[in-house]
C-alpha cells in the first residue's frame, strides 16, 4: 500500500530509542522527512546513523521535551510540518516525572504545533499512549493515569481541530525493547518475564517495528478517515472490549 508520505515532514519526540526510533526509522523509508529529539547524544547519533534510511531525510537534536527553551530553540529553526508523534515518556511509576514529562510537556508542545500542522494539506498527530491507560496498574499507577490523561486529550483534540487536522493515539502493549523494561524483568525477574509472555495470545511480545507501521498508517493520508481513535496494538493480551 501506498501510504502517500513521500515528501511530507515529520517531528517524532523520544525518536533515538526502541519505538520512537522505530517510528523514525519507518516515515522515514516511507520518504518522509523526520526531525526527532532526544536527551542523549550517543543514541542520537546511533539513530541518525539508521540503516536503509536514505541521506537526508534524519535530522536530530539533543533537547529534553520538558525544558521549554531547548524545545523553543529547536521549534524556530523548523519550517512547516505535516505530521506530530509525541512519542516521548519518563516511563516512571513516580507521579512527578509522569505528569511534567507524560502529560504536561505533551500538551505544551502539541499545542504549540498546532498552527503549523493546520496549514498542511495533511495534518495529523499520533499520540503513542499504552494499554496501560485503560487497565489496573498497581505497580504504575502514575504512568497509567498520565497516559489514560493524554488520550482523554488527544480525544477531545481530535473534535477541537476536525476537519482540517486528524488526531488518533495508538497504544501499545507489551513491547520487547533491547535493553530495556522487558529486557531487564527477562535477566533480573524471569517468572514475572514468563507471565507477561503468557498473557499475550500470540506467544510473544511486540517488536518496536510493530507498533512503528501502524503509527506510519494512521499518521498517513491513507488513513484519511480515521481520527478520534484510540488504536490498541497488544496482541490481544488485552481482555476487555474497547467501546
Amino acid at each position: 500500500m501506498n501510504l502517500q508520505l513521500e515528501g511530507c515532514t515529520a517531528l517524532v519526540t523520544g525518536g533515538s530509542r526502541g519505538i520512537g526510533a522505530a517510528i523514525v526509522r519507518a516515515l522515514a523509508e516511507e520518504g518522509c522527512t523526520v526531525h526527532f529529539c532526544a536527551r542523549g547524544a550517543d543514541d542520537l547519533q546511533r539513530a541518525l546513523q539508521a540503516p536503509g534510511v536514505p541521506p537526508g531525510r534524519l535530522h536530530g537534536v539533543v533537547a529534553d521535551v520538558s525544558d521549554r527553551a531547548a524545545v523553543a530553540a529547536w521549534l524556530s529553526r523548523l519550517g512547516p510540518l505535516d505530521l506530530f508523534v509525541p512519542n516521548v515518556s519518563a516511563l516512571s511509576s513516580d507521579w512527578g516525572p509522569s505528569l511534567s514529562v507524560d502529560v504536561q510537556a505533551t500538551v505544551d508542545l502539541t499545542e504549540q504545533l498546532i498552527p503549523r500542522l493546520q496549514a498542511s494539506p495533511c495534518g495529523a498527530i499520533t499520540c503513542i499512549g499504552s494499554k496501560a491507560a485503560s487497565l489496573a496498574a498497581p505497580n504504575s499507577a502514575a504512568y497509567g493515569a498520565a497516559k489514560a490523561a493524554v488520550t482523554h486529550y488527544m480525544k477531545s483534540l481530535s473534535m477541537r481541530l476536525a476537519p482540517r487536522v486528524r488526531v488518533n493515539v495508538v497504544s501499545p502493549g507489551d513491547t520487547w525493547v533491547e535493553g530495556g523494561f522487558w529486557s531487564r524483568v527477562r535477566d533480573e525477574d524471569p517468572e514475572a518475564y514468563a507471565r507477561a509472555l503468557a498473557r499475550n495470545p500470540l506467544g510473544r511480545l511486540a517488536t518496536p517495528e510493530e507498533i512503528a507501521r501502524v503509527v506510519a498508517f494512521v499518521s498517513s493520508p491513507a488513513a484519511s478517515f480515521v481520527t478520534g481513535a484510540n488504536w490498541v496494538v497488544d496482541g490481544g493480551s488485552g481482555a476487555h472490549v474497547q467501546f
